[in-house]
């Protein structure tokens, strides 16, 4: 009986170790530079990566789409980052200013990896492998464009307020795929406007649930921080959208976050 329950452990102990050299196997590593003439070395600059699995490509004037991996360039210029077999998007952002979080600001330098025909390119990481997408030269600086609804676009916009049902100024919604609404979104929208206005284009139909709070960069809420989901606090609600739908009146109440460890 004992002979047998030592062979029993040893298997599993075979088992659990396949598992974990399977799953070290299933990553790969990307790694370039950002050196530019005009700047050097673009230390402390930030690599946002894709997974075209996930979604669709980065476009900065359509929609905002929150980066799967994100890592930092350093005092060389380099970065390297392992990531999950499979493609990516490419899109790397210095910051002018103070702060790294968060959609891109007026002057930011940037660069968007594109083809020739001025597609999003995408990058192939090959479990075990090193993928090197060399010296990136160029920089641009960003030009801030405020999305407006056009007639074809897939979008929800509605008004972010506060317990007393007034409009709140600057806070972000963000557009998730599940209900526990934790982890990465897949959309988020700039701040509300002075009357709590809040837009968020996507790139085709999809059912999402909301969460609007003031900070972008997720983590533990501020004390202060305005918070609330769309359909609470009895339930999350799904916001299904068509291709090509703008889906109105999607309207969001918040309170503030007391650092007590719930919102009230």
């Amino acid at each position: 009986m004992i002979k047998k329950l030592v062979i029993y452990c040893l298997l599993l102990v075979l088992s659990a170790a396949t598992v974990c050299q399977a799953a070290d196997v299933k990553q790969g590593t990307i790694a370039g530079k950002w050196i530019t003439k005009s700047n050097g070395p673009l230390t402390d600059a930030q690599v946002l990566l894709f997974n075209t699995a996930v979604g669709p490509p980065p476009a900065r004037d359509k929609y905002l789409r929150v980066p799967d991996v994100i890592t930092t360039i350093d005092s060389a210029g380099k970065f390297s980052v392992p990531v999950a077999a499979g493609k990516y998007y490419l899109v790397m952002r210095k910051r002018m200013g103070e702060g790294t979080v968060g959609p891109p600001r007026e002057g930011d330098l940037q660069f968007y990896s594109r083809d020739k025909k001025g597609a999003a390119r995408f990058f192939t990481v090959k479990a075990g492998g090193i993928t090197n997408i060399g010296t990136i030269s160029e920089a641009t600086a960003f030009q801030k464009k405020q999305v407006k609804y056009e007639k074809g676009m897939t979008a929800i916009e509605g008004t972010v307020t506060d317990e007393e049902g007034l409009p709140i100024e600057g806070v972000r919604v963000f557009a998730y795929l599940s209900p526990e609404m934790k982890g990465k979104p897949q959309y988020a929208s700039e701040g509300s406007g002075k009357d709590g206005k809040y837009f968020i284009n996507l790139s085709g139909k999809g059912a999402y649930y909301l969460k609007a709070r003031t900070h972008y960069g997720g983590g533990k809420p501020a004390d202060g921080e305005f918070m609330g989901g769309y359909g609470e606090p009895t339930a999350p609600v799904i916001t299904n959208v068509e291709k090509g739908e703008l889906k109105q009146g999607v309207d969001i109440k918040t309170q503030r976050f007391t650092g007590r460890g719930a919102q009230g």
